[in-house]
């Protein structure tokens, strides 16, 4: 074999031995005292008990899981321990919290909304028969926490005299019907 050939199975065998080492790396230190900084959550689904411990504690368990080839123990949201006491201890998991409806945010993307405004408002029109002076802009953020199928469209100057820029929504105006003898 040449010189080449040598190092790099050396540098291979090297490289392969180093991830051998990964695999099987020693667990970091132990817990000291009781102030081991956050706690954390751990829910058993079959019985709904959740436990509170130490964030340490959690990395020791599983530690000790890996070394005997078991699935690591997986944390849950803090929240399911709230009705627990302290830092650590069992008990029975609090509900889910409810999420946050989706109005709110969707509400909020809505006013950030960037669109280039024409400073010109116009009249529009829902079908519920509503009418206002807004810009299309306005129109647009509005339509955006609106039920699709009652939208503001643009309807006729007419459908809006006497509405005022500001002044809110009102009963579009309609024509009258002229019945021709």
């Amino acid at each position: 074999m040449s010189k080449l050939s040598l190092c790099l199975l050396l540098v291979v065998l090297a490289i392969a031995a180093t991830q051998a080492d990964d695999d099987r790396r020693p667990c970091l230190g132990r817990c000291t005292g009781l102030s081991s900084g956050k706690s954390v959550c751990i829910r058993n689904k079959a019985s709904n008990l959740c436990t509170r411990l130490p964030a340490c504690r959690l990395r020791e368990k599983n530690c000790r899981r890996r070394d005997s080839g078991l699935e690591p123990i997986r944390e849950t949201c803090i929240t399911r321990c709230r009705n627990i006491p302290g830092s650590s201890g069992v008990g029975q998991c609090a509900s889910k919290l409810r999420p946050r409806p989706q109005s709110q945010g969707k509400r909020s993307s809505c006013q950030r909304r960037v669109c280039v405004d024409d400073k010109q408002a116009g009249c529009w029109r829902d079908q519920q028969g509503a009418c206002i002076l807004q810009t299309r802009c306005e129109a647009q953020r509005r339509n955006c926490v609106r039920d699709q199928l009652n939208q503001w469209v643009r309807a006729s100057q007419w459908s809006c005299k006497g509405n005022v820029v500001g002044g809110g929504v009102r009963r579009c105006r309609k024509r009258p019907i002229i019945v021709k003898d």
